[in-house]
């Protein structure tokens, strides 16, 4: 309630809401959806539209006493990698945990389904050695309720992740930094000098607080600010090919022939007379922002217009090529900049499901253009995959087959 847009019918409804759940059995939610959304909501697990339900109480305890040997053995036994790879057994980890001199603050729910561990010694850089969430818990979002009770305890915080974590997403959009090495990643927030971050990192390794070596690192800056180490940097300087026609990415229909004098987007000398103006719509999350990296180092695109309704009118501090600040671009201003022909390309870097709108008002400012006259489209998400007018695959592939 206190949210800067929760304001007028929406406090009605959620007062509402409250008090039907405060009578209902705590497995009981409410979901505001459309009617179209209806199947999804009933039939699948992910759902639609937006969820409410009673949550749990968090707690956070300076023992495993406090929080429950048997909850946290359980916990441990399912969730926890050092246990299920049969690195360590669970009393190990509970007997380090326990024999550790530094202080430590276990948080959760009553549930236990995020239990999350920060070492914090006096003095020192806290680190969270365990963060374990099952899937109820990242769909209702308590992952986020507990990682925010941690932040508000601690202004700076390391912890570490597989590189191939099926939720990292989730933890690049909560750290200010991070790098990889040997399939791990580490992150980190409140730091942000990246001679501290190496300092810090030797202190860890030094105490024994994080096992893996991370160093020596190398200050390549992402799209983030993120510090990635020397075994990244080959993937980091990989070759760009971007090569791609109109017809492979968005043809007029699915049976369509592609024009031999289709629009090339080579990186190629011979097509890079002048850079590409491609327009980023929305920039704030973690693809956008690593996309804004990418064009940053490639050298025949350029970024024309980068939008994002938070943060409009801030500076874009990640791009260098020339001085660019973040727009509001509603569906009107998108029509003229097609109509205008100011836009080369359009990424769209926008959740699942909101993208539609989007497209319309472009195919409106294009209208009366021939085909070559008019932008390329590009859905970096999933919503026209399974639509035979659009081609789903990697850009690689269409350079390929042009080449």
């Amino acid at each position: 309630m206190k949210q800067e847009w929760v304001k007028y019918g929406t406090k009605l409804k959620l007062r509402e809401i409250k008090e039907l759940l405060d009578h209902l059995p705590r497995s009981s939610s409410v979901a505001i959806i459309s009617p179209d959304n209806l199947q999804k909501e009933l039939f699948t697990d992910s759902g639609a539209g937006t969820l409410l339900r009673r949550g749990y109480k968090l707690y956070k305890h300076k023992s495993i006493q406090d929080v429950g040997q048997d909850r946290l053995r359980r916990v441990l036994a399912e969730r926890d990698e050092d246990v299920t790879s049969g690195r360590k057994s669970v009393a190990q980890v509970l007997g380090e945990l326990e024999k550790s001199q530094a202080p430590y603050t276990i948080y959760g729910d009553e549930p236990c389904d995020v239990v999350a561990i920060v070492s914090h010694p006096e003095g020192q850089v806290p680190v969270m050695t365990k963060f374990l969430a099952n899937a109820t818990a990242i769909q209702n979002g308590v992952t986020d309720n507990i990682f925010n009770s941690i932040k508000k305890d601690f202004k700076r915080l390391f912890w570490t992740a597989k590189a191939d974590d099926e939720n990292k997403s989730w933890h690049f959009e909560r750290a200010d930094g991070s790098f990889t090495r040997n399939g791990r990643s580490l992150f980190y927030y409140g730091v942000q000098d990246a001679g501290e971050v190496e300092r810090l990192v030797k202190e860890f390794e030094k105490n024994n607080r994080i096992e893996r070596s991370y160093l020596p690192i190398s200050y390549t800056s992402s799209s983030r600010g993120t510090v990635q180490s020397s075994g990244n940097i080959a993937s980091a300087l990989r070759s760009f090919s971007t090569s791609a026609r109109r017809p492979a990415v968005r043809p007029s229909s699915p049976s369509s022939t592609p024009p031999s004098s289709s629009r090339s987007f080579s990186s190629s000398t011979s097509h890079s007379a002048t850079a590409k103006r491609v327009a980023l719509i929305g920039a704030r999350g973690y693809t956008g922002s690593n996309l804004v990296s990418l064009l940053n180092s490639h050298p025949t695109l350029e970024l024309s217009h980068v939008s994002s309704r938070e943060l409009a009118g801030q500076p874009l501090s990640e791009y260098t090529k020339s001085k660019m600040s973040y727009q509001n671009l509603g569906f009107k201003e998108m029509e003229q900049l097609e109509a205008k022909g100011e836009v080369d390309a359009w990424i769209m870097a926008l959740p699942n499901g909101v993208m539609t709108p989007f497209v319309e008002a472009i195919d409106k400012g294009a209208q009366g253009k021939s085909e070559d006259q008019k932008s390329v489209i590009i859905d970096l998400g999933a919503d026209k995959r399974f639509d035979e007018s659009w081609t789903y695959g990697l850009p690689g592939e269409f350079s390929s087959v042009q080449a």
